[in-house]
């Protein structure tokens, strides 16, 4: 069963058309029909077992931002992320006088877009204009990717679905790298 999970902090309502979010008041939810996570096999329903068919397939349609669970699982990804990328000190440079809350919030739009979210949730700064200040080197993005690829792994996001996600990622490198 579906459920409506707000856009901006990931909090799941119980109402199925919510106004306001009760956490932050935001006004943005998007229709979550869970993580992949949590979810444990469904058993057959006793007329499926008894009569011998197999459950129908899921659904081939279905995006990576769906089937991880959506922006609560996004967020999680983007904590460890960023706490990881702050634990350097030549990468935690590049964050000096940020807003890292704010950053955040921008960082689960995009990975969230990066996952098959539609891309009119990500209203920020195109990548080359948001990252042309700092001068980013390539052996940084390449390490900063890296530590996306390990948490990405130690989440237990699936080998096939960490490399669609990198070569979005990857994507990206001319518009990040000076």
């Amino acid at each position: 069963m579906a459920e409506m999970v707000c856009l901006k902090c990931g909090v799941a309502s119980d109402e199925a058309k919510p106004i306001r979010c009760s956490k932050c008041g935001a006004k943005e939810f998007y229709e979550s029909s869970g993580s992949a996570f949590s979810k444990k096999p469904a058993a057959p329903a006793p007329d499926e077992a008894s009569a011998g068919t197999t459950p129908a397939p899921p659904k081939a349609d279905i995006t990576l931002f769906d089937k991880y669970g959506g922006v609560p699982t996004i967020a999680k990804l983007v904590r460890a992320f960023h706490k990881e990328i702050m634990q350097r000190h030549h990468l935690a440079a590049y964050f000096d006088g940020i807003d890292m809350a704010h950053l955040a919030e921008h960082t689960v739009k995009y990975i969230a877009y990066v996952m098959g979210k539609p891309a009119e949730i990500y209203t920020g700064r195109d990548m080359y204009t948001a990252h042309a200040k700092f001068h980013i080197h390539g052996i940084h993005f390449d390490e900063v990717a890296d530590v996306l690829k390990d948490i990405l792994t130690s989440a237990g996001v699936s080998k096939p679905d960490i490399a669609q996600i990198m070569h979005r990622i990857e994507g990206v490198r001319e518009m990040i790298v000076d």
